[in-house]
C-alpha cells in the first residue's frame, strides 16, 4: 500500500512538471525569440554590416557598406570613446566617410568627439541645434580644427553608400524649423534628433536617436516611408518613445535597444518592452547581449549578439528614479531632461 502511494505521488509530480514545462514553452512561443547564436562566425564580405556597439548608457552604431563605405552614428559618452575606437579597429575601419551626431547630448557625442580626434573623418552630419555645453563646443571645435565638412541635417538629405546602399534623413525638418512642443520634463534636443533610414535592397533599418513620441507623431504626419525590418529603439527604450502607432507603421521584425546595465534612468522601460512584446518583435539589448552585429545581403538579415541572453531578463524593464520616486523624499526626483 505504501509503495502504491509513493508511485502515485511520483506520477503526480511528473505530470505537474510536464504541465509546467508545456505552459512555459507555450508562453515563450508567443514572443519571437532572438535566434542568432552568440559569437557565431558570420560572413561579412559583400554584405551590409551594422554594429550596435556596447557603449554602456549611450548610443553608437557603425555601418559598413558592401564596398567599405563607413558611417558612425554617435559615439557614446566621453568614457566610451576608447571602446568605440577599439571597435573601429576591430572591424577594420581606418576612415569614416560620414559621422553623425544625432543630437548634442553628452551620451551621444562625448565619445564621438574622441573618434574625430583620432580617426580620419570626412563629413559630420549634425542636428544643427544650438546647445550650450562644453562637450558640444569641443565637438564643433575639433570639427573645425580637423577641417571636417559640417553638414546640418534636414529632411530630404540622402547619402549614397554605394552598392545600392542609401541613407535618407527624415528629421529634423531643418532650415531653423524645430520641433519645440514637447512633454513636460522632455527635451527639445531629443525631439530634434537626426532620424535616418538605411536601405539596401529589401532590407532597411531606422535610426531614431533619442526621439520620443512627439517626433514619432511628426514623422507619421509627414508620411515618410518608415517601414523597416530593424528599428533602433528611440531614447534607449524610454517609456516616452516607441509608441504603439509608430511601431505599427514601422512594423519591424527586430528592435535594438542601446542602454547600460548600470543606468538609473529605467532604460529600457517596462512599458516599452511590453509594447514591443505585444507587437511580437524580437528584441536585442546591448546591456544584456553586448555588441550586436546585423548582417544583410539585401534580401535577408541576421543578428549576432556577443553574449547569450536569458529570456526572462530580456523582457524585464529596469528600475529607475521615476519608480524610486515612490520611496524617495519629495524633491529628490530629477526630471528626465536633467538626467539624460
Amino acid at each position: 500500500m505504501r509503495t502504491l502511494k509513493v508511485l502515485v505521488a511520483v506520477v503526480l509530480v511528473l505530470a505537474l512538471a510536464a504541465g509546467v514545462l508545456y505552459w512555459l514553452r507555450r508562453k515563450h512561443s508567443q514572443t519571437p525569440l532572438p535566434t542568432a547564436t552568440p559569437s557565431a562566425p558570420f560572413v561579412t564580405q559583400g554584405r551590409l554590416q551594422i554594429y550596435a556597439l556596447d557603449v554602456g548608457q549611450g548610443d553608437s552604431l557603425l555601418i559598413i557598406s558592401p564596398t567599405g563605405k563607413t558611417v558612425l552614428i554617435d559615439g557614446g559618452n566621453v568614457q566610451a570613446g576608447e571602446a568605440v575606437i577599439a571597435a573601429l579597429q576591430r572591424h577594420g575601419v581606418k576612415t569614416i566617410d560620414l559621422a553623425v551626431a544625432s543630437h548634442p547630448h553628452a551620451d551621444h557625442i562625448g565619445g564621438l568627439r574622441r573618434v574625430l580626434e583620432r580617426v580620419p573623418v570626412k563629413n559630420l552630419l549634425d542636428s544643427g541645434q544650438s546647445f550650450a555645453s562644453t562637450e558640444y563646443e569641443r565637438l564643433l571645435r575639433v570639427t573645425r580644427d580637423k577641417r571636417i565638412k559640417l553638414i546640418n541635417a534636414k529632411r530630404g538629405l540622402n547619402f549614397d553608400l554605394e552598392a545600392g546602399v542609401r541613407l535618407d534623413a527624415f528629421h529634423p525638418q531643418g532650415d531653423g524649423k524645430w520641433l519645440t512642443d514637447v512633454r513636460s520634463g522632455g527635451s527639445v534636443e531629443n525631439a530634434n534628433s537626426v532620424v535616418l533610414r538605411l536601405s539596401y535592397g529589401a532590407f532597411s533599418m531606422l535610426f531614431t536617436g533619442d526621439a520620443e513620441a512627439e517626433t514619432e507623431a511628426a514623422l507619421l504626419k509627414a508620411r515618410f516611408p518608415l517601414q523597416a525590418q530593424v528599428l533602433k529603439v528611440g531614447h534607449h527604450g524610454s517609456r516616452y518613445a516607441t509608441s504603439g502607432r509608430f511601431l505599427e507603421t514601422v512594423a519591424p521584425q527586430t528592435a535594438v535597444i542601446s542602454c547600460g546595465n548600470d543606468n538609473r534612468y529605467a532604460h529600457p522601460a517596462q512599458a516599452t518592452l511590453d509594447r514591443l512584446r505585444k507587437a511580437r518583435i524580437a528584441v536585442f539589448r546591448t546591456d544584456l547581449s553586448g555588441e550586436l552585429a546585423i548582417i544583410s545581403d539585401g534580401k535577408q538579415f541576421d543578428v549576432f549578439p556577443t553574449r547569450a541572453t536569458d529570456l526572462a531578463a530580456l523582457w524585464l524593464g529596469r528600475m529607475g528614479v521615476d519608480e524610486m520616486a515612490l520611496v524617495l523624499p519629495k524633491g529628490a526626483r530629477k526630471t528626465e531632461q536633467e538626467r539624460d
